[in-house]
């Protein structure tokens, strides 16, 4: 068992040996913050056994953060614990695990997994990471088209509302009523006492009418009665 276990980490070392270092294209996960990040990145046994790893983050101009450094492997294993950055190197495997805890907005980034060899440049054991941490509750867009109909829980299951012509025709209020409300909505009177305030209009008028003949009569009775003293004399 032990055998066909080391041939098949030989057999893997030379395919990786084959296809040399590693496609740059990305792997994208999408957390929430509080979440983890879980990566495993194989490397070639032969050549990278003992070598130190490391997990790096890419900034926007292209300068490198290491977050974690394991260290030579002298046994089975070697594991290395920095901040929320969690390295564990298993060379019999070939492969080193990666553990990020507590994830937070500002972790959003590229990341890699690389052989770690000062002074010279760092050797990209995996595809580069694309890490996007999302607050808790937001979502992602949704996808184009996807509210070009209605969704289910948005149409209606009730009936459409038809509408009947009523037989009865409708006669609009006269002028002087339209006039009196549209004046009296702006006094700040209610219109529903517009009946009342034209009474009242009415016999004022009819009030000052009567007053008028009145007196007109008055006048002609005296003006008579002057005259027939002044014709007697």
């Amino acid at each position: 068992m032990r055998k066909a276990r080391l041939w098949g980490l030989l057999w893997m070392s030379f395919i990786l040996e084959l296809q040399g270092a590693p496609r740059s294209e990305e792997i994208k996960y999408t957390r929430t913050e509080g979440q983890s990040l879980n990566e495993s990145c194989p490397f070639n046994v032969m050549k990278y056994f003992s070598t130190r790893k490391a997990w790096q983050r890419l900034g926007d101009r292209g300068e490198l953060q290491t977050l974690a450094i394991t260290d030579r492997v002298s046994g089975l294993s070697s594991k290395v614990h920095k901040d929320r950055c969690f390295l564990e190197d298993i060379p019999t495997e070939g492969i080193l695990h990666v553990h990020m805890a507590d994830l937070r907005v500002e972790d959003s980034g590229l990341y890699q997994c690389v052989i770690y060899q000062p002074p010279k440049d760092p050797i990209l054991l995996h595809h580069p990471i694309r890490l996007v941490v999302t607050k808790v509750g937001t979502r992602s867009p949704p996808p184009k088209g996807a509210f070009d109909s209605p969704p289910v829980c948005l149409r209606s299951t009730l009936p459409p509302v038809t509408t009947k012509a009523q037989g009865k025709t409708h006669t609009s209020p006269s002028p002087v009523t339209q006039l009196l409300t549209m004046s009296t909505a702006g006094l700040g009177v209610n219109p529903t006492h517009g009946t009342d305030v034209l009474k009242i209009s009415v016999i004022s008028i009819v009030t000052i009418v009567v007053c008028g003949i009145l007196s007109k009569s008055l006048v002609f009775t005296f003006l008579l009665i002057a005259t027939q003293r002044s014709f007697g004399r």
